[in-house]
């Protein structure tokens, strides 16, 4: 019988300790932000309002910058131990995150962690020949409202699990590992024989704090604070190879 996992993680906050797109913002100068540009987000969502990030960070740094910025952002204690050790005691990981692919990819291969993920999900972006980044809404989708308009994780999971499905693979068990209120999503679509490990401290468990109907949440909770706590929670439950 396949004893074999299907682990996805976020990625900001999760795998690296940071928000990526924050880390970048942070090179602009804050008075630059005009109100009117905050309020971008609020009217046209977070894609629009980094488009507008990455417009007027070009005045300022080199895409080189940008991509040093992101490579400088820590892996979350243990993670990338994790990372490794699930991929070689043969479970799959994927990673479905509100960022984009410039940052994710440039993250990971720098780590040399790109051929642990079996598949990254989230915004697609370039740079193009004037070095400015350009980021793209992964869908358009207005089914879920605990999701952003242009990325619902749940969603997301569930057509590859699904997808996976059609070409012969059936996980023993799901697990979901995030951080964020984007997160709540797919956690709530997984079933009793699932986990759900939600960040300590950090705005999923806010929102399942909020819930008003606990019966909406199947899977069993783990909570963590890094990787090596998450990894000894994860041995109980999960085969790892020696």
């Amino acid at each position: 019988m396949d004893q074999s996992v299907l682990v996805a993680f976020d990625f900001d906050q999760t795998i690296c300790d940071n928000n990526t797109d924050v880390v970048v913002q942070q090179l602009l100068p804050t008075s630059l932000i005009s109100k009117e540009i905050q309020d971008l987000y609020k009217s046209s969502g977070w894609v629009i309002y980094m488009n507008k990030i990455f417009e007027l960070l070009l005045d300022f740094v080199n895409y080189k910058q940008i991509e040093d910025a992101i490579i400088n952002i820590p892996a979350v204690a243990g993670i990338e131990e994790l990372l490794t050790s699930l991929k070689a005691s043969g479970h799959e990981i994927i990673i479905i995150s509100d960022s984009n692919s410039v940052f994710v990819g440039h993250w990971l291969k720098n780590r040399k962690l790109d051929h642990v993920i079996s598949h990254v999900f989230t915004n697609p972006a370039h740079f193009d020949i004037a070095g400015r980044l350009w980021v793209h809404p992964y869908h358009m989708q207005h089914a879920c409202s605990l999701s952003a308009i242009n990325l619902c994780k749940g969603q997301i999971l569930m057509d590859y699990i699904q997808e996976r499905r059609k070409q012969g693979k059936n996980f023993k068990r799901i697990i979901y590992i995030g951080d964020g209120k984007n997160d709540l999503c797919p956690i709530l679509r997984l079933s009793e024989t699932d986990l759900a490990c939600p960040r300590k401290n950090y705005a999923l468990e806010d929102q399942l704090n909020k819930l008003s109907d606990s019966a909406l949440m199947k899977a069993k909770i783990v909570f963590w604070h890094n990787g090596i706590d998450l990894r000894h929670s994860l041995e109980e439950i999960v085969k790892f190879s020696q």
